[in-house]
C-alpha cells in the first residue's frame, strides 16, 4: 500500500475562539501558486497576503487537510484562524491617565503638561474598529487608510472604540500627541469583533 501522506503541525488549534476550517498559511516559496496550493489540500483561497507576510488565508479545510498542507515543502507555517474582540471601554474618568504620563510622581497634579508641537510630524496607524475621521477633535489630521473587514479604503468607525483610541492618541482635547496625524485601519467590525 501507499505510504500515508505526511502531516505537519497546525498552530493555534487549541484556542478557545478557533475558527473551524479557517487557516492562515505562511509560505517559504515566493512563487508558489497560492490558490492551487489551497485547492490541492481541499481548501479555498480567501485572502492573498504579500506585504507583511508571504501567504494566504484559506477556508474549508478539515483538520487533517490542514496538517497535510502544513507538511507541504512550500509552506513554512499554518495557523488556525481565531476570533477576537475588543474589551469594554471605561468611560469614567475618561482622561485620568493624561495626568499620570507627564510626571514621575505617583500622585497627579490635576494637569497635563505637553509641548506645543507634541506629535507634530508623527503618523499613528490605529488598527481597530476604524476611525470617524471627520470628528472635530482631529482637526483634519485623520485619514482613512484601509478597511480589512469590507476590503476597501473606507475605514469609518461603526463602533466608536477606534475613534476613542485615536482620540487618546491625537485628539486636540484629550490626546497625548495633540498634533499627530491618524490613519484609520479597520480590522474589527461594528460589533468590535474580527479574526486573525
Amino acid at each position: 500500500g501507499a505510504a500515508p501522506a505526511p502531516m505537519g503541525t497546525v498552530y493555534g488549534t487549541d484556542a478557545a475562539t478557533a475558527v473551524s476550517g479557517s487557516y492562515i498559511v505562511m509560505l517559504d516559496e515566493k512563487k508558489a501558486d497560492k490558490s492551487k496550493l489551497a485547492e490541492q489540500y481541499g481548501g479555498k483561497l480567501k485572502r492573498n497576503y504579500s506585504s507583511s507576510i508571504n501567504g494566504f488565508s484559506a477556508s474549508g479545510l478539515s483538520e487533517t487537510e490542514a496538517k497535510r498542507l502544513a507538511a507541504d515543502p512550500a509552506v513554512s507555517k499554518v495557523v488556525q484562524n481565531k476570533k477576537f474582540s475588543i474589551d469594554a471601554t471605561q468611560d469614567n474618568p475618561p482622561s485620568w491617565g493624561l495626568d499620570r504620563i507627564d510626571q514621575t510622581e505617583t500622585a497627579g497634579d490635576n494637569a497635563y503638561t505637553y509641548p506645543d508641537a507634541g506629535g507634530e510630524g508623527v503618523t499613528a496607524y490605529v488598527i481597530d474598529t476604524g476611525v470617524r475621521v471627520t470628528h472635530e477633535d482631529f482637526e483634519g489630521r485623520a485619514t482613512s487608510g484601509f478597511d480589512a473587514v469590507d476590503n476597501d479604503d473606507d475605514a469609518d468607525d461603526g463602533n466608536g472604540h477606534g475613534t476613542h483610541v485615536a482620540g487618546t492618541i491625537a485628539g486636540a482635547a484629550h490626546g497625548v500627541a495633540k498634533k499627530a496625524n491618524i490613519v484609520a485601519v479597520r480590522v474589527l467590525d461594528d460589533n468590535g469583533s474580527g479574526t486573525t
